[in-house]
């Protein structure tokens, strides 16, 4: 089904399960989104702002040019998405298994190219080849992260921590590795 410049309300989302949907410049803002599973589902230019996920499932869906800001992704389930061109500023990844024991949040096989990820917390996260190429990650945080094969190619790396973070061939061009150092307090001469 396609939707189009649809506003949602959180009575149409509850439970429901959307199998290889379009959403086109739809609004979900404002909402509590609960039990409801995305699966192959397309949304351009989405806005999402001010919106709570309670276990919610995104399977292989593609967000291009969609407002994510501003979102704890805590309880929600992300596989092999496509945020390219998304803005996710101040966005939390993280999980939580019980009574405050963490869980590592897979998100293996997603695309964050040219995404805007100000300030966003990455904790406790596996992001193994997942691609960051020429992403705005100014002020986020990776802790905890496994960053294997991530591939940081052209990102906006100013300011970005990377604490207790096992790096494995983590792709940087020269910029962003001048960007990393002058982050740990290296000087270039």
């Amino acid at each position: 089904m396609i939707y189009k410049n649809k506003i949602f309300s959180e009575e149409e989302l509850k439970g429901q399960d959307f199998k290889g949907d379009r959403f086109l410049e739809c609004r979900l803002q404002n909402i509590n989104c609960k039990f409801t599973n995305f699966e192959n589902c397309e949304f351009e230019t989405c806005d999402f702002s001010g919106s709570l996920f309670t276990i919610t499932n995104f399977t292989e869906c593609s967000f291009r040019g969609s407002k994510l800001s501003n979102i704890d992704f805590s309880e929600v389930t992300i596989k092999n998405c496509d945020f390219s061109e998304s803005i996710l500023v101040n966005c939390v990844y993280k999980h939580i298994k019980g009574k405050n024991e963490e869980k590592k949040c897979d998100l293996k096989g997603c695309n964050f190219s040219s995404a805007n990820l100000k300030n966003s917390l990455f904790d406790f996260c596996d992001l193994t080849e997942v691609s960051f190429i020429k992403a705005d990650l100014e002020g986020a945080i990776f802790e905890k992260c496994t960053l294997t094969k991530t591939d940081f190619s052209e990102a906006n790396l100013s300011g970005v921590n990377f604490s207790n973070s096992r790096i494995g061939n983590a792709i940087l061009d020269i910029d962003g590795f001048i960007q990393f150092g002058n982050s740990k307090g290296f000087v270039l001469k």
